[in-house]
């Protein structure tokens, strides 16, 4: 088995312990990507919805498993939030689902993630993203262990991560024209503000 096939394994049955505890979740395919990973689970186009007959995609971006196990179970827990809102019926997002309202924060502590409290929501995706709690990742300890262990042990610098205008990068478009490409980790460390008009740069 490869590196990349035990981290989706690992992936996977987290998701399938979440599963255990809320049926409502739907089953996924876990998948790495270089490109610039959704926040909600991905539905073939054919489907859009929670409740179609395919089997929905959840992506992890290669940063994100090297950045730890702390960093896959928020994404996981993220993903999993999403899906709860879709079956549930709760408008969680706006915005193209950029932005997260406080509902999606609620949402979230069912998976064991807190919004900080007196923490305002960011200006852009709002209550997002929620930080998983300590006591959750206790509460999932043995998962977490599996998390460490894989990435610990994986070697991703044989994934291919294409350069330039790539997958790798996320677009960064402002409403004066202006584009620009840029790590997703960096861009989510701070809005990115253009210095021609003055406006955030928005994901495209």
């Amino acid at each position: 088995m490869t590196d990349t096939a035990r981290i989706i394994a690992a992936i996977s049955t987290v998701w399938d312990a979440l599963r255990d505890r809320h049926p409502e979740l739907p089953a996924v395919s876990v998948a790495l990507t270089t490109t610039g990973a959704p926040h909600a689970l991905r539905y073939p186009e054919d489907t859009g919805t929670i409740r179609g007959a395919d089997t929905p995609e959840l992506e992890i971006h290669v940063d994100t498993v090297e950045t730890g196990s702390r960093a896959v179970m928020e994404c996981v827990i993220h993903m999993a939030t999403h899906a709860l809102c879709d079956v549930r019926g709760v408008a969680a997002t706006s915005n193209r689902g950029r932005r997260h309202n406080q509902k999606f924060a609620v949402m979230a502590e069912i998976f064991g993630g807190h919004w900080p409290h007196g923490q305002p929501p960011h200006p852009v995706k709002g209550y997002s993203p929620v930080p998983v709690t300590d006591r959750a990742l206790e509460d999932m300890a043995a998962y977490v262990a599996a998390l460490d262990t894989v990435i610990g042990q994986a070697d991703l610098s044989a994934v291919e991560r294409p350069t330039g205008k790539g997958s790798s990068r996320v677009l960064l478009r402002c409403e004066c024209g202006r584009t620009a490409y840029m790590g997703p980790r960096v861009a989510a460390i701070a809005p990115v503000i253009c210095g021609r008009c003055g406006k955030e740069f928005q994901e495209a």
